[in-house]
């Protein structure tokens, strides 16, 4: 999607954090860009896990076993007190990734039963305004990377982030071999 004279949305697409980027919210971070437009962007961190998962964050009664045991993300700096739900859907291509935030509970529930997407929870989000994604992007501050589904995996979430930022592709060869559970390796 084309908006301007000299910029491209970004939306769909993941942005891993430049190295030489200090901001701490956002030092070796990637983010899903879920909306970008001329107006700003909406994005969500997804490589820092809280360690909670959401039924130790809120007590919703409308809330199933499965939706309580989902993993929370740290999203981004903006509203960090408020927790939101994203759905994750594959696209036409392998690297296409539709989201939907703030979906109703039931159709959370729907796609966390039938596999046909994911569902996240994340504790606030990541915003910039009126060109200010673009101007970042124009300082190289962000890496434009093609979403891939190994982000939807949390265990994998702590050292993702360097295989982005460096093209690295020798780990998908890897990926059928890795533990279940890399912290017992």
């Amino acid at each position: 999607m084309k908006f301007s004279h000299d910029s491209e949305s970004v939306a769909g697409k993941m942005l891993a954090a430049d190295p030489g980027l200090m901001d701490p919210n956002f030092m070796q971070t990637l983010v899903f860009v879920a909306e970008h437009n001329e107006q700003g962007a909406f994005g969500l961190v997804m490589n820092r896990p809280t360690g909670k998962k959401v039924g130790e964050i809120t007590k919703i009664p409308e809330m199933t076993d499965e939706l309580l045991e989902i993993g929370v993300m740290i999203g981004g700096p903006v509203r960090p007190d408020n927790l939101l739900v994203a759905l994750f859907f594959k696209g036409s291509s392998s690297h296409e990734i539709e989201c939907k935030v703030d979906a109703p509970l039931d159709e959370a529930v729907a796609v966390l039963r039938s596999g046909d997407g994911w569902v996240r929870a994340f504790s606030g989000y990541t915003g910039w305004g009126e060109g200010q994604l673009d101007g970042e992007l124009k300082q190289k501050a962000w890496k434009i990377c093609p979403v891939d589904p190994v982000v939807f995996e949390e265990k994998y979430a702590g050292g993702i982030w360097s295989v982005f930022v460096n093209d690295d592709e020798r780990w998908r060869t890897l990926i059928n071999y890795l533990p279940k559970d890399p912290s017992s390796n």
